[in-house]
């Protein structure tokens, strides 16, 4: 049996991989595609997001949605990749026509009509916040919220703060306190699942245009890749990791936490307190992956991509 999903990102490359696998994994029902700044400007993340279900031959709504933060000034992605991937302008490859709606109202009037969806997030929660504050019932139709977000340890964009909940760290706040089961998958999980030159081989050893783009995606996460001072890292896969997770939780093995966003601290804004040791005088409030199953994880990406192949 299929899990329906919505699918809110930010495209940026690993996004539009996460795009093809949700396309193509056999138990997952990919109902829409909603976008919002953050690794680029709004108008470019709708523009790759529907380059990616084009070339996945998918014809599922997708649009664009918030293009600021809550509250805070914008902020996006430093490091990108001028030469290949999806983080030049690619005039030279087709996209799907986007939907006229806001991603806001796309995802509200989406889970409306199929109760019981699950939103998967591995953008900023612009959207996603935007929606439950709009429309409150929204959570009592969504089975789930698993969001690509925060951290346990170290900061992956600042010394303290996890880049997705750095960009909007008052609409993660919402997110986290929600009134719907949230999962979160911080970057220490998602990290476990290295890109390498393997996958990237069997990725090239498929044929179609869903996995040629999957290729030149693998290789501009690569490329764009960098290491902490305390030494080399394997480049982590990250987005597609919450949209397989959303397909097979036993994928993941999860624990239940208490998880807080610093948004008053000098040093510290945006920061997940994510308190593994049981600490917080607060009840638990979200499930947090603590781990994943790489090898598996990585079968699952280049199954979902072999059947978009013609």
């Amino acid at each position: 049996m299929s899990t329906p999903i919505v699918y809110d990102c930010d495209p940026g490359n690993d996004d539009a991989l996460a795009v093809l696998a949700a396309v193509g994994h056999p138990r997952l029902d990919l109902l829409a595609v909603t976008t919002v700044a953050g690794h680029l400007v709004a108008e470019h993340t709708a523009r790759n997001a529907a380059i990616a279900l084009a070339a996945a031959g998918s014809a599922v709504p997708v649009s664009r949605g918030s293009a600021l933060p809550l509250v805070r000034d914008q902020v996006l992605a430093g490091i990108l990749d001028l030469e290949q991937g999806l983080d030049r302008v690619r005039e030279d490859l087709p996209a799907v026509a986007l939907d006229p709606r806001h991603s806001v109202d796309l995802i509200i009037d989406t889970v409306r009509a199929r109760p019981g969806a699950v939103l998967v997030a591995t953008g900023p929660l612009t959207n996603v916040a935007t929606a439950l504050r709009k429309h409150p019932a929204v959570a009592d139709d969504l089975a789930r919220i698993i969001t690509l977000s925060g951290a346990w340890g170290l900061g992956g964009k600042t010394a303290a703060a996890e880049f997705n909940v750095w960009c909007d760290p008052e609409a993660a706040a919402v997110v986290y306190a929600a009134p719907v089961p949230v999962t979160v998958l911080p970057t220490e999980a998602s990290g476990g699942v290295p890109v390498d030159e393997d996958l990237v081989s069997r990725v090239a050893r498929l044929p179609g245009p869903a996995a040629a783009l999957a290729v030149e995606l693998l290789k501009s996460l690569r490329g764009t890749h960098r290491s902490n001072i305390l030494g080399p890292t394997p480049v982590p896969l990250n987005d597609p990791c919450a949209v397989l997770y959303a397909a097979d939780p036993a994928l993941g093995e999860l624990v239940r936490v208490r998880a807080d966003v610093e948004l008053a601290g000098r040093h510290t804004y945006g920061r997940t307190v994510i308190d593994l040791g049981g600490r917080s005088p607060e009840p638990p409030n979200v499930d947090v992956v603590i781990r994943l199953d790489a090898a598996a994880v990585r079968d699952a990406l280049v199954d979902s991509l072999r059947r978009l192949t013609p």
